[in-house]
């Protein structure tokens, strides 16, 4: 037994001594500590420090000094040898992301920086990839007008789609601050995706969307998102088919909008349930100062409605109710209005079905009002007595800061002319226009004249048709651009004033009243052939008067 753990112990004591960093004696040697053995070999220009990453020119050299324990390629930046793949693949890639020089298999001491993505404050990136994903083609002008403060794309025919991939990168534009998308046909769901890119987008002030068709199902979310919106404070909708079912929509957000100055909700078809609902909204609000429901179809219980509202609003400024059907009813709910109103200064009732009776009842609020300026009531059947009651109820305030009197179309005698002249010494600056005088600022006799005789605009548009041997579809086909045999009033009136025919802004506008018969903001073909064959109709009869007069002046 005692020769048996002798041998063991002669067995072990051999095993310790061949087990490496151990002495004679068995115990483990320690490494030389910081002061003792040679200095260690300083760092060179070529040699990376500790601290920084290193990146190799070669991927080959990198492969083969990574199988070579302890070289400097494989445990430099206190890498160490048994390093886990996702460390060695991190590594790997750093190394591919150098801007070496050449593949000359020497590390660099240059320090890799990180990349960066620039943010796209225009959302022209986005506007790209969102064309790809919707299937649409991008439209180039948008792309070179991103970082314009004003954006204006009328008659581009975006359509729905195209309206969302603008909406879509419009979400985080900052440059753009007004927005001009008239005339896209963008329907309501077009009309959606604006609106739900304008509860995001803070910059935008300034909207347009009229004539895009957008009807009472894209009204909701359009009046929901300015309910809640703290940014646009122009907004015009104008010629869009909102009817009463948007029109309580629309009275939510006027009610609740506090941030809005001027809204266009012209040329749609609000009647006599809208004026209801929009009525009391408008006496609500506290901010706005320009609002437009000119064409629609206010009457009866909405004209009184809206004749209240305006009665009791306290901010607005600017008003035009023209071209609906107020009638005496309405003229005499807009004149108790005027009584009370301290802050409406422009007042358009032109074409409002007003007789004599329901001027004379409108001239009642002129007595007490202080504030109106401009008075509009041309247009309507109310005859030279209706003008003299009007002008009656000023000169009996003398305290009216009427300027202007706007009675177009509308023949005015004698005792509306002399009592003029007594209006004029209390207010020399009066402006007075009529069917066939205009009264200018001034005051003196000389200044009352004649007015110029009015030149058909028709007859224009005729010689330059023969004169350059066209036809009116060929005309017609120089405005429509998108084919559709249907252009909208500015479509017609641009095309107009590239041809060059030489119309006034009065005689263009008086052009388009006569084409668009059904008062729909756009001129079909159809309209304008008929306009041109009802002028030579009326031409044939004035020549026959001309002649039968002429024969009678002959006998």
């Amino acid at each position: 037994m005692a020769d048996v753990e002798k041998e063991n112990l002669k067995n072990l004591e051999e095993k310790q001594k061949s087990r490496p960093g151990t002495g004679s004696q068995g115990k483990v040697s320690k490494p030389p500590s910081a002061g003792s053995g040679p200095a260690s070999r300083p760092h060179s220009r070529t040699s990376p420090a500790p601290s920084r990453k290193s990146v190799s020119r070669n991927g080959s050299a990198r492969s083969s000094a990574k199988g070579r324990p302890g070289s400097k390629i494989s445990n430099m930046s206190g890498d160490v040898s048994d390093q886990s793949d996702n460390e060695d693949t991190r590594s790997k890639t750093t190394m591919e992301e150098g801007d070496g020089e050449g593949s000359d298999g020497y590390d660099t001491d240059l320090e890799i920086e990180d990349k960066r993505i620039e943010y796209d404050s225009t959302g022209r990136t986005t506007y790209k990839e969102a064309c790809k994903q919707i299937g649409v083609v991008p439209v180039s002008y948008f792309l070179r007008h991103m970082q314009d403060s004003e954006l204006v794309m009328m008659h581009h025919g975006l359509g729905p789609l195209g309206a969302k991939a603008i909406a879509t990168s419009l979400v985080t534009n900052t440059t753009i601050l007004k927005l001009n998308l008239r005339d896209n046909w963008l329907e309501a769901q077009g009309g959606k995706y604006i609106a739900e890119m304008l509860v995001e987008n803070c910059y935008i002030h300034d909207l347009d969307l009229s004539y895009n068709k957008i009807g009472n199902d894209g009204a909701e979310p359009i009046a929901e998102m300015l309910q809640d919106n703290s940014t646009l404070d122009r907004v015009l909708l104008s010629g869009n088919g909102f009817g009463d079912k948007a029109a309580e929509a629309f009275a939510e957000a006027i009610m609740s909008n506090q941030k809005m100055e001027e809204m266009d909700l012209s040329h749609n078809e609000f009647g006599e349930v809208s004026g209801g609902l929009l009525g009391p909204a408008i006496a609500e609000n506290s901010q706005m100062k320009v609002l437009d429901l000119s064409w629609n179809h206010l009457r009866r219980k909405g004209a009184l409605a809206v004749s209240e509202g305006i009665r009791d609003n306290i901010t607005i400024t600017h008003l035009d109710l023209s071209w609906n059907g107020f009638g005496d009813d309405g003229a005499e709910a807009i004149g108790d209005a005027l009584k009370s109103n301290k802050t409406l200064e422009f007042l358009d009732m032109s074409n409002n079905r007003i007789s004599t009776e329901g001027a004379v009842l409108l001239a009642k609020g002129l007595i007490e009002n202080d504030t109106l300026r401009v008075l509009k009531m041309g247009k309507n059947p109310m005859q030279s007595a209706g003008c003299y009651g009007v002008l009656k109820g000023i000169s009996q305030n003398e305290k009216s800061a009427i300027q202007e009197l706007d009675f177009s179309d509308i023949l005015v005698n004698d005792d509306f002319d002399e009592l003029l002249k007594q209006v004029k010494e209390m207010l020399p600056a009066l402006l007075v226009k009529t069917a066939e005088r205009v009264h200018g600022r001034g005051g003196a006799a000389k200044d009352f004249k004649k007015a110029k005789p009015r030149a058909d605009p028709m007859t224009k548009l005729k010689q330059y048709v023969e004169k350059n041997n066209l036809r009116l579809v060929d005309l017609f086909n120089q405005f429509d651009k998108d084919k559709s045999m249907s252009v909208t009033r500015e479509e017609f009136a641009q095309g107009i004033e590239a041809t060059g025919i030489d119309l006034s802004p009065d005689e263009l506008n008086r052009l388009l009243d006569t084409l668009d018969k059904d008062g729909d903001g756009e001129i079909e073909y159809g309209e304008l052939v008929f306009g041109a064959q009802a002028h030579q109709e009326q031409e044939r009869k004035m020549a026959k008067k001309r002649m039968k007069k002429q024969k009678q002046t002959q006998a």
